[in-house]
């Protein structure tokens, strides 16, 4: 019996033994909407049409294609912006616009020590101006001072100077 688009109208078992596939894949194929002459039920089998099943079958093969294709373009696009941003970080690098991690981590060490150093010394600079003091605003003053001084001290504290050492030891 021929269907209404010139293929063969055949069941379940007939269209998996048309298409060498498991009766499974026919279940499968139903679940994504395979067109179908008559939806099987009780004692009622399924009614499929084989070109309009070949028809299908072909769409969605285009459409996986489209897909694989559209994910192609997508990766093509996506490796593009990585080597763009290569390309940017190179030029930034070459402007002297960034700094190597390893460098600034180095040059941080160095201003952190700075500032250890600094607040270290404080009660050494201030015991000889507090001692024997009893006014605590006072002992504050004198204390907040110092700080600030060893504040401004690194404040001027020459980070370029750093880099020649930085440098050398690379």
């Amino acid at each position: 019996m021929a269907g209404a688009s010139g293929g063969k109208i055949v069941n379940r078992q007939g269209l998996a033994e048309f298409f060498g596939v498991s009766l499974p894949t026919i279940d499968a194929w139903v679940r994504s909407k395979v067109p179908y002459l008559q939806k099987g039920g009780k004692g009622r089998e399924w009614q499929f049409d084989t070109a309009a099943v070949v028809e299908w079958r072909i769409r969605q093969a285009e459409e996986a294609s489209n897909k694989k294709l559209a994910s192609l373009e997508a990766i093509e696009k996506e490796t593009a912006r990585v080597k763009l941003e290569q390309e940017k970080l190179k030029l930034a690098h070459a402007k002297a616009l960034v700094v190597p991690m390893d460098q600034m981590e180095r040059r941080l060490a160095i201003v952190f020590a700075e500032i250890r150093t600094n607040l270290r010394n404080v009660p050494g600079r201030v015991s000889s101006l507090i001692l024997g003091e009893t006014n605590e605003r006072k002992m504050v003053a004198v204390l907040m001072e110092e700080i600030d001084r060893s504040l401004a001290g690194l404040a001027d504290f020459d980070t370029n100077s750093l880099d020649e050492s930085i440098d050398d030891s690379n």
